[in-house]
């Protein structure tokens, strides 16, 4: 038999068959209703706390010169910086309140020099970067400091006066410097203390380490401010959840399974004579097999798209859109473990004796 007849007879079986497709199809739409409702929140949930776990801010690791040796230089910044477990590593020195060179009026504001690549730190929004000397504001400190435009000098409390060359907005983790200015510091200037940004947060722990191996410096001289308890946490919950998900899509499929085969199996023994007449004209086992999976598989797709479009409706509605990936995913599963249930009946059926199926009393 060709695929196209064999095709043409799996869908007349289906048509003709009505009771067992619309309960096969029922039951995978269950599947995916169920598993979407359930295994898909928990889906969105792991993906939320995998966008915070890659979320700045729980990746960065603060190193401190505890007893100021002035160890932490433009080199070991450098340095730090060209660890492939390391996204980006800026050093700074204290913080010191500036005020507007030119007059009286205004407010202090707090300033930091920057120890290696400014860019790391903020995003220039007017201006130009500056050069080792200069100085750029944030917008909050360009008006603070009664500026009209982010252009003009500062002063610090020490005497020392920064030209002002452009304005900045702060990048994440940053927050903390959007209120105030930035100085490029010069090459032997050395910063008090090093922020270093992991580029995953499996990779905070090692970050650790590879700095504390460039730093190479007595444990009691570097004060360590790092995020990998929180991390590991972050991590072990997002093991947990995923567990969940896959051992309650286990679960789902294997009951919709048990279902869809006693469904199956039923039909088969209903409907033995006309198996048992298609074998005794000389149809093969495979034949027998193929058109009873096939008419399984077919019904289950159907149910499959009609589940998965109900439970995204549902989920829109709801607040939760499932990924669209996941979705088509659970929708494919469903669809071949409705094929499989199918496979022991059907094999079952096409050993049946055509001539005592087909005997009259």
């Amino acid at each position: 038999m060709r695929v196209t007849e064999l095709v043409r007879e799996i869908w007349a079986s289906a048509r003709a068959q009505r009771v067992s497709t619309v309960l096969v199809a029922l039951l995978t739409a269950a599947m995916c209703v169920t598993t979407l409702l359930t295994v898909g929140r928990a889906a969105a949930a792991e993906h939320q706390l995998q966008a915070r776990m890659e979320a700045a801010g729980s990746r960065v690791i603060t190193f401190t010169d505890a007893k100021q040796k002035s160890f932490l230089t433009q080199e070991v910044v450098t340095q730090i910086s060209g660890l492939n477990v390391i996204d980006r590593a800026v050093g700074f020195t204290a913080a010191i309140d500036v005020t507007s060179t030119a007059t009286n009026e205004g407010q202090r504001v707090a300033s930091w020099q920057v120890v290696g690549n400014i860019a790391d730190v903020v995003t220039l929004t007017w201006g130009r970067w500056p050069q080792p000397g200069e100085a750029i504001a944030s917008a909050a400190a360009t008006s603070a400091l009664a500026f009209d435009f982010p252009v003009g000098s500062v002063t610090t409390t020490t005497g020392i006066t920064y030209p002002i060359v452009g304005q900045y907005a702060a990048r994440d983790p940053f927050s903390d410097m959007a209120t105030g200015v930035l100085v490029q510091a010069d090459d032997n200037v050395t910063a008090r203390t090093v922020h270093v940004l992991a580029t995953t947060p499996y990779a905070v722990s090692a970050a650790k380490a590879g700095v504390l191996a460039v730093l190479n410096q007595p444990n009691e001289d570097v004060k360590i401010d790092s995020p990998t308890d929180i991390a590991k946490l972050q991590v072990d919950l997002a093991g947990d959840l995923e567990a969940y998900g896959r051992s309650l899509v286990v679960i789902v499929l294997a009951a919709g399974a048990l279902l869809t085969a006693i469904v199956v199996l039923a039909d088969v023994l209903l409907h033995r004579t006309d198996l048992g007449r298609r074998r005794a004209l000389g149809a093969p086992r495979w034949v027998i097999v193929a058109l009873v999976t096939g008419r399984s598989a077919a019904a289950g797709a159907f149910g499959a798209i009609a589940g998965t479009i109900t439970a995204t409706i549902i989920l829109i509605w709801t607040g939760t859109p499932p990924d669209p990936a996941f979705g088509a995913a659970i929708a494919l599963l469903s669809t071949f473990t409705a094929a499989l249930a199918a496979l022991p009946p059907a094999i079952a059926a096409s050993h049946h004796d055509p001539v005592r199926v087909l005997r009259t009393p």
